[in-house]
């Protein structure tokens, strides 16, 4: 470090001000290094004494006596910071800030709010954030980064267009963001060499990653759109795959719509919601609209039971006996709180962006694999296996740990084994008759609700205690 002579009536006033600082941090004159000229200040402390404690080559700390106390900061020699190569390392997570104020650093507990000057250390190959307060961040020039770890911070907008040597994302969204403060959407076309991508917890509804082949770990969890489809040669190369399904689904018609592949499924919906513009039919097609698809609230009852075939074909559709096999496209209403497939020939079914479902009926249907774990309002779940379907259209397990709110459950008719109540404590309406487990041991406060409730819906006979 280049230095100059100090007079020594100063040095001694600086004493008591150095005792309180971290051995790490050594104070240099006023006027930082060399002549000043290529000094840049930093803005938040926090920043700048984490970057000076980390030895990151021409950070400086700046000593200023003008109210009378010795005040320290910092700056950064834009000529040496360039010639970094290597990592840096600025998380705040709980054992990085012991470890800080086990070094005495004065700011070791402050979340870092800004890194301003982060763009003049042009080197940098790897840069870790993870577990602060960061709300803005500008990369471009740090255009030989391959790392970028930043979960649990702030920012809404990420730039990535000139980091195209970069192979790990990992941004995860802050429980504490607010409106703003997280990802709606972004372009990871330029970044070729990704292998890891880690975006959960954010606010998107699409995600474009055609050019990310070389993609081994993706996690896209949590976020309004999921499941992603992503192209089925990119899924097949990946060994951790949250959040994404394979496949090339029926391209959308434009941004604002969606083709609709099974006609019956198509037709069925435009009658049930006739007149509301959702759902348009053209030379025997039909389409979502998916922002008003979203933005509807109701029900959507989709059965075929009962008298509702004789009501179909009065009302003219074509398709009126058909049972529905493939309902893609009901991934759009993430609006709707029932939703009922009764009596259909469907044998899977994606019902992770259906959020806000009280209800879903799936009986009399061939569904071998459910997953309601992102259904965490579910009251009401039917799923009892059609009479034609095959033991392998049946369910064989179920995870209904997620689904506290649960008060009436009918799986009957499946290949359940076992099965986990514990945390479904509300339950008062229960039927699992003819599974391979009957009777299953449950809870004894599950089960006396339900021999309380004496609901006709309940079996009985299915359980113990």
């Amino acid at each position: 470090m280049k230095t100059k002579n100090l007079c020594f009536a100063f040095i001694l006033s600086l004493l008591a001000f150095q005792a309180c600082t971290t051995d790490d941090v050594s104070l240099t004159e006023n006027n930082g290094p060399g002549d000043g000229s290529n000094l840049y200040a930093i803005k938040d402390n926090a920043f700048g004494e984490y970057l000076k404690y980390l030895g990151v080559t021409g950070v400086y700390s700046k000593v200023s006596n003008e109210t009378g106390s010795p005040v320290i900061s910092y700056v950064i020699d834009t000529v040496e910071s360039a010639t970094f190569t290597g990592d840096i390392n600025l998380s705040k997570t709980a054992a990085s800030i012991t470890k800080l104020e086990n070094a005495g650093l004065t700011t070791a507990a402050d979340k870092i709010q800004d890194i301003d000057g982060i763009q003049y250390f042009t080197g940098l190959n790897s840069l870790a954030l993870t577990s602060n307060n960061i709300t803005a961040l500008d990369l471009s020039t740090l255009v030989n980064l391959t790392e970028l770890k930043m979960n649990f911070n702030k920012v809404g907008s990420l730039d990535l267009s000139h980091n195209t040597k970069l192979t790990t994302l990992n941004y995860r969204g802050s429980g504490e963001a607010e409106e703003g403060q997280k990802l709606t959407s972004i372009d990871l076309t330029h970044n070729t060499e990704l292998t890891t991508l880690d975006l959960q917890i954010h606010q998107l509804t699409t995600i474009d990653l055609s050019k990310n082949t070389k993609l081994v770990s993706v996690n896209l969890s949590s976020n309004p759109g999921v499941p992603f489809s992503i192209p089925e040669s990119i899924y097949n190369n990946l060994t951790t795959s949250e959040g994404v399904v394979s496949g090339n689904p029926t391209p959308p018609v434009g941004e604002e719509y969606y083709a609709i592949p099974n006609k019956a499924f198509g037709e069925y919906l435009n009658y049930r919601l006739k007149d509301l513009g959702i759902v348009s039919e053209e030379n025997g097609s039909y389409k979502i609209d998916k922002a008003k698809a979203a933005a509807y609230t109701g029900e959507l009852n989709l059965s075929k039971n009962s008298k509702i075939p004789d009501e179909l074909k009065e009302a003219g559709l074509a398709t009126y006996a058909d049972k529905l096999t493939n309902v893609d496209g009901i991934q759009f209403f993430t609006g709707i709180t029932s939703l009922k497939f009764i009596s259909n020939n469907i044998t899977e079914i994606n019902v992770s962006t259906l959020v806000n479902l009280k209800t879903l009926d799936l009986n009399n249907n061939k569904i071998a694999l459910l997953d309601v774990t992102k259904n965490t309002k579910l009251e009401t779940l039917n799923c009892k296996a059609g009479a034609n379907a095959t033991n392998e259209q049946k369910l064989t397990t179920i995870d209904l740990s997620k689904n506290t709110g649960l008060t009436a459950l009918n799986l009957e008719n499946n290949q359940l084994n076992e099965i986990d109540l514990s945390q479904n404590t509300k339950i008062n309406v229960l039927n699992l008759l003819k599974n391979p487990g009957t009777p299953f041991t449950i809870p004894a406060d599950i089960y006396d609700n339900v021999v309380e409730k004496n609901d006709k819906n309940s079996e009985l006979s299915s359980i113990k205690k």
